[in-house]
């Protein structure tokens, strides 16, 4: 029987996307764990795209059997966190997609499809999903090196989203828009302050706000708001002012320990015992809002 333990072994390492697809992914990354079974928890992420060199690895979404990740396969938008584990060593490539660059590259709407995996097969068309696993091949036989393979996958994003059918509209886009910048102007902006900011019925604003989040602008803004309060609390060199903007921001403790639990899997005072949960909280994982709280 392999032995089962804390993912302590494992470390992400984040790679900044082309700058012709920042508007399509948040970043590039790579996940590398040590020898045996390991387990951890994944945040509540936007999509991702994983990729196994060595290894493999499975997600257990709420309320669905496990999803074993396959050689290239994806994760549907996340509102909740959820169990993960490795079987290593691992050596894994992937990409987090922004709300718009998953719109595009898989055709489907985040409030219908979330907390989910799919197999490669089922989004990404014959032609660069075969360039991708003959990249692969070369990867694993060490005759590519793994920063070559980050950017052929990123290449197979590229061409899926350039070929895209179905694209965003203009407006859509313009909202998405609207909407992060809501997202990046305070720790925990009021609602209103969106509706305020376009010129788009608040029904209108909900129902957009569900297929590229998954959530309305109410419950979207709690996730980032519990997201921040964990990148935050991860580290232990974070500012009394700081430390007392985040607990402001709650009712009372529980609250605080609530909403971090469900977004992050974690309770406030676990998230610092394990360097991968750190590693995943890093604002680099988390676009430009979680850019933003490492930059104030």
């Amino acid at each position: 029987m392999s032995q089962t333990s804390p993912s302590s072994q494992a470390n992400l390492e984040f790679i900044a996307p082309s700058a012709d697809m920042a508007g399509v992914l948040h970043t590039l990354f790579i996940t590398r764990a040590g020898a045996g079974r390991s387990e951890s928890i994944m945040p509540a992420y936007s999509a991702q795209l994983f990729s196994f060199v060595e290894g493999s690895g499975a997600i257990q979404f709420a309320d669905s059997e496990a999803f074993e990740s396959t050689d290239i396969s994806l994760n549907a938008p996340m509102l909740r966190a959820a169990p993960m584990m490795f079987n290593g060593p691992v050596l894994s490539v992937g990409a987090s997609f922004t709300p718009l660059g998953w719109a595009t590259f898989s055709g489907l709407a985040a409030d219908k499809h979330h907390d989910k995996g799919f197999l490669a097969e089922e989004i990404v068309p014959a032609e660069p999903l075969l360039q991708a696993r003959a990249a692969l091949a070369k990867a694993r036989a060490g005759t590519m090196l793994i920063e070559q393979y980050v950017r052929a996958l990123e290449e197979m994003i590229r061409q899926v989203c350039a070929a895209a059918k179905s694209k965003p509209k203009a407006d859509h886009v313009e909202l998405v828009a609207a909407i992060e910048t809501w997202l990046e102007s305070a720790f925990s902006p009021p609602v209103e302050a969106l509706y305020d900011a376009v010129d788009l019925g608040q029904r209108q604003v909900q129902r957009l706000c569900r297929r590229y989040y998954g959530v309305p602008p109410a419950q979207l803004v709690k996730r980032y708001r519990a997201i921040r309060a964990a990148i935050l609390l991860a580290h232990d060199d974070l500012s009394d002012e700081k430390r007392d903007e985040v607990l402001g921001a709650y009712f009372d403790q529980a609250h605080l320990i609530h909403d971090i639990r469900r977004y992050t899997g974690r309770t406030p005072k676990g998230l610092v015992k394990e360097a991968l949960a750190v590693d995943m909280l890093d604002p680099e994982g988390h676009g430009e809002s979680g850019r933003k709280l490492r930059d104030d």
